[in-house]
């Protein structure tokens, strides 16, 4: 059939190496549309599989909940010709995603979790991936009891298949520790990661990154140091994959402690994937921009190549550091609103005024 051959022909560019995740994600979806026009749910599966696992690494994924839908629906009229191990390991992502969003009610959240938890019952296995979910919710909300209450949980509960990985698991044991203030622990208990006798897509970066910020504010600066060299380093393939935005808040709040001329440069360098980043990837880089901007003199004026989208954007690229810090500043706040609003808590308010002097 000739559109068959359309669509593997943009399947293989969405392939080529080195092509841009956002460009893959336009391609499939040119693809995705062909499909559904030829009434081939097969193949509008197979490529919106596809979709999820190009989407992954990019903080802007409008596609994944509604292309997650359509496959868990297509799954439910037909579950013998699909795999249900690898829809429940995407379920994962989507749940992420709707904690993020807070147009995301906690009821419509609350329905989702418990048919992901009847799901994981319905093929056999355990829940330690489903109270894995809500323990990130808990770490994203600084919240100590529910973080203690979830990890407790999630240890009563046998690793199986669906479970995070040990790295994962084990950087959720590490921020806990960190949001108790307590660095020492964290940096004993993360010694395995940083050696790297585990390892996962964004572990140990996103560990280095976040024990480098914690070293500084200890003022253990010869650690801090070590920790941003190493985090430098894993991060030097890592041209797209911008779920690391929150990590790189970390590394600004160190450079701005220790080389602001550096720091301005990774701002500079990252802003664009701060400018794609939505919902709580958006609260987190507003929250430690607006930490690091506090260290400097409100009336200084910098150089900067921002882009033509940003709000701020001039064209002889020149800004203060109060109106930089002003827009970071108003952002985290609107953010932070918007999700305690949804959540019925200050979590997040509580966060950003931590950071502010």
């Amino acid at each position: 059939m000739r559109y068959t051959l359309e669509i593997q022909k943009l399947i293989n560019r969405a392939d080529q190496e080195n092509i841009h995740p956002k460009d893959a994600v336009k391609l499939l979806l040119e693809a995705i549309a062909i499909a559904d026009a030829n009434d081939d749910v097969e193949f509008g599966y197979e490529l919106r599989d596809e979709l999820l696992n190009k989407g992954w690494g990019m903080v802007q994924r409008d596609e994944f909940v509604s292309a997650f839908s359509w496959m868990l629906d297509t799954y439910d009229e037909d579950p013998e010709n699909y795999a249900a191990d690898e829809l429940l390991w995407k379920y994962k992502w989507i749940i992420n995603e709707l904690f993020s969003n807070p147009d995301v009610t906690l009821e419509q959240i609350g329905n989702v979790l418990e048919d992901f938890k009847r799901r994981l019952k319905e093929q056999g296995y355990g829940l330690r991936s489903y109270y894995s979910k809500q323990l990130h919710e808990a770490l994203a909300q600084a919240d100590q009891e529910k973080i203690r209450k979830y990890i407790d949980l999630v240890n009563a509960h046998p690793i199986d298949e669906l479970s995070d990985c040990r790295a994962c698991e084990m950087d959720s044991e590490v921020s806990h520790l960190i949001e108790e203030g307590n660095f020492a622990a964290a940096y004993e208990k993360a010694l395995p990661l940083l050696q790297k006798q585990y390892t996962c897509a964004h572990v140990p970066i996103v560990t280095f990154c976040q024990l480098c910020y914690m070293a500084i504010k200890n003022n253990e600066h010869e650690k801090a140091a070590e920790l941003f060299a190493q985090a430098e380093e894993n991060l030097q393939d890592r041209t797209y994959d911008s779920m690391l935005i929150t990590a790189i808040g970390f590394l600004i709040v160190y450079l701005f402690h220790t080389d602001t001329d550096k720091g301005w440069h990774y701002f500079e360098k990252y802003v664009p994937w701060a400018m794609d980043s939505k919902k709580s990837r958006e609260f987190f880089f507003a929250l430690y921009m607006t930490e690091a901007l506090q260290k400097e003199d409100p009336k200084k004026t910098v150089t900067l190549t921002l882009p033509v989208e940003h709000p701020l954007f001039t064209a002889d690229n020149r800004y203060t550091v109060l109106s930089l810090l002003d827009f970071y500043r108003d952002k985290a706040t609107e953010r932070s609103l918007q999700f305690d609003q949804r959540n019925g808590n200050t979590n997040f308010t509580t966060q950003l005024k931590k950071v502010l002097v």
